[in-house]
């Protein structure tokens, strides 16, 4: 991967796909990465695009759908102070918020999907 990460410090702690919790027995299926991260750590856009959607979704918080070239989107859920609007044209490394408390701490949501298919950020994400 080359790409950016959305967040300057943080580790993934919720893979892409099934994630087992052995303790509960159960499997939840995640369709991007959960990144832990600083409180009000600023959140970017990984790559040239639209912001096409901000929203709020029970379970992400205000989140930011970014639009790019080859039908890509890229997903950003957990965002707090969000500096962006819909129809901004927004490059690599522009701020669009700060990461804001989830239930599990402080931790962006990431996606990346193509048409509608989701992708594993982690293969695109620079390694770490």
């Amino acid at each position: 991967g080359t790409m950016s990460w959305p967040v300057a410090s943080g580790k993934v702690v919720r893979e892409f796909g099934e994630n087992k919790n052995q303790s509960l027995k159960t499997v939840t299926l995640n369709y991007g990465i959960d990144i832990e991260s600083n409180p009000k750590e600023n959140v970017f856009a990984v790559a040239q695009g639209v912001v096409s959607v901000i929203d709020w979704i029970p379970g992400f918080g205000s989140i930011i759908i970014i639009t790019h070239k080859g039908e890509y989107r890229t997903v950003y859920g957990h965002i707090v102070d969000i500096l962006v609007n819909e129809g901004d044209i927004v490059n690599a490394g522009t701020q669009l918020g700060y990461v804001n408390e989830s239930l599990e701490g402080h931790i962006v949501h990431f996606e990346i999907w193509n048409d509608r298919n989701y992708q594993n950020p982690e293969t695109w994400l620079v390694k770490k």
